[in-house]
Order: C-alpha cells, then sequence, then structure tokens
C-alpha cells in the first residue's frame, strides 16, 4: 500500500538504516490517529539521536494509540490501547482516579474531546508534553479482566 516498512518499536525503515518513519507513512499495525504520531515522536527522536551518536536503538514504542469517538448527543467513547493491549474498561490517565471513562459513553469524553482541540493547538503542537500522559500505555489504568 506504499507505507514505509518501518520497526514496531524503534520505528528505523527495514529499507534503509538512516531513514525513520513516523505517522501515517509507516507499515505498523497502529491507528493512523493523531495520538500515535504524538507517541511515536519521542521515540524517533530519542532514536534519530541516538543513530546519530553511533549508539544502539531503542524499542520503546509500543503501539499506544488514543482516540476519542463521538457517539452524538453531546457524548462520545474514549479508546485507549497497544499492540498487546486491547481497548479496555477503566479511567483515563489515572487508574480509577482518572476524570474520563475509558469504553464508556459519557459527556465527559464529549467535554474532553473539546478541551483536547485546545490543548492540540497551544500545547502538543509547538512540542510540549503534557504532564502525566505517558507516550507508552499505563495498564494499571484498565480493568485487566
Amino acid at each position: 500500500m506504499g507505507y514505509i516498512p518501518t520497526d514496531l518499536h524503534t520505528l528505523q525503515s527495514k529499507a534503509a538504516e538512516n531513514v525513520f518513519a513516523i505517522g501515517d507513512a509507516t507499515s505498523l499495525p497502529t491507528s493512523k490517529a493523531g495520538s500515535v504520531t504524538h507517541f511515536e515522536a519521542e521515540t524517533l527522536t530519542r532514536n534519530v539521536e541516538r543513530f546519530l551518536a553511533g549508539k544502539p536503538l531503542e524499542g520503546t514504542f509500543d503501539g499506544h494509540a488514543n482516540c476519542f469517538i463521538e457517539t452524538g448527543f453531546g457524548k462520545a467513547l474514549l479508546i485507549d490501547f497497544n499492540y498487546d493491549v486491547e481497548p479496555l474498561p477503566g479511567r483515563y490517565p489515572l487508574a480509577h482516579l482518572g476524570p474520563l471513562p475509558l469504553l464508556r459513553e459519557s459527556r465527559a469524553n464529549h467535554l474532553g474531546k473539546l478541551l483536547f482541540q485546545w490543548v492540540y493547538w497551544h500545547a502538543l503542537l509547538p512540542g510540549r508534553d503534557i504532564p502525566g500522559i505517558s507516550s507508552q500505555l499505563r495498564p494499571n489504568a484498565k480493568e485487566l479482566v
């Protein structure tokens, strides 16, 4: 399909060692959501630096994705998953304390999506991290059954 063949965890191209890929261009079996690209960026920057310094790459990208899904009538779902953990119920971003329910339609998730638009343009796009939001999935925020 024209994607860059990419290592699942290092984001290095499988076709050329001096090429790294991120976002929609990768062959990774992940969502093509913006959250994935944001989470990939942490691994990608570290690995480009390590590659240029002649150091071994770190396989730290775990396929983490999260996404709001509008369901209508002022409600939305929120899903959070990675390569190994399917979307599960729980709270986001903190286990049992997070304000946003996972896999449950709610007005809080709809409001979270609206707030996230501001966060995206004013924090993420300029390259700032959001405290408490990890680029790797935190399974303890899930109800692992």
